[in-house]
């Protein structure tokens, strides 16, 4: 199975689906040859609508083509939101089948290059799996989060490196190691309309939540959505599909009005 490259008028309409148009998704119809690409878009533009029996319905027919994304984060995702959605709409055997036949099929490819059972796809499908019993998904250790034990202040902090200068983004990820909550939050509030990673991001809504201020821990959220940082794996990546593999965000996945919000922030120029 080759990686499937995308021609420039398919990635067009990718363009228009992602800025919110869902006209487009017609236009998908009229391409021959990207089947599985074609439905990835409307399986993510389906989590997204809360219509999870469509989603994962969509989800579990392209299981057996994920060889045709270059970057394994698509899969990932795509993985993670379909155990997701199977909890939520009561698909759990429909997906745990297609998980399981995913992951005897990995279990059989780069045998030469992993050894037999080191196959990443074979080892995150188990890990899939376990997510579909429990409920307890990897990562979940973002929902444990405390302060360390020797917290430090943000003025012994920057006597402590004093090659930090003016270098507010570097101080607030140090903080964020060895300070309050607080603290970062503080920071985070001075430079979150600046250019931040997704770690940055996710940092603060970790302390958000870990305050019980679920509301700012939601507008970083949105801010994520609108960041856009999700959209270079793929063309066909419509919507923020790596939110799925987090724990801590799961909540407002699950939420009507939060869903809508995030979806929303995530089309151009519709959020500030």
């Amino acid at each position: 199975m080759e990686v499937i490259k995308l021609p420039k008028d398919f990635c067009n309409v990718c363009d228009e689906i992602r800025d919110g148009s869902y006209d487009s998704l017609k236009k998908l119809e009229a391409f021959d040859g990207f089947p599985h690409q074609v439905s990835a878009v409307k399986a993510a533009v389906a989590y997204f609508d809360g219509d999870y029996d469509t989603a994962v319905d969509l989800t579990c027919a392209i299981m057996p083509y994920w060889d045709e994304w270059y970057y394994s984060n698509v899969p990932d995702e795509f993985m993670a939101a379909v155990v997701f959605a199977a909890r939520e709409c009561g698909k759990e055997e429909l997906v745990r089948k297609a998980l399981t036949e995913e992951r005897d099929s990995a279990l059989i490819k780069n045998v030469e290059k992993y050894g037999a059972g080191n196959q990443p796809r074979y080892k995150y499908c188990n890990l899939m799996l376990e997510y579909l019993d429990s409920g307890i998904m990897p990562r979940s250790d973002e929902l444990n989060y405390a302060p360390p034990a020797d917290v430090r202040s943000v003025e012994e902090i920057i006597k402590e490196n004093k090659k930090l200068g003016k270098d507010i983004n570097k101080l607030y990820r140090i903080v964020c190691l060895k300070g309050s909550p607080e603290d970062a939050l503080k920071l985070y509030e001075e430079i979150k309309e600046g250019r931040l990673t997704e770690s940055d991001r996710e940092n603060a809504i970790i302390r958000y939540l870990y305050l019980k201020e679920d509301e700012k821990a939601l507008q970083v959220i949105e801010r994520m959505a609108s960041d856009r940082l999700w959209t270079v794996a793929s063309p066909d990546q419509v919507r923020p599909m790596s939110f799925f593999k987090h724990p801590m965000m799961h909540r407002f996945l699950k939420d009507d009005e939060s869903l809508k919000r995030i979806r929303n922030a995530g089309f151009m120029n519709t959020w500030k």
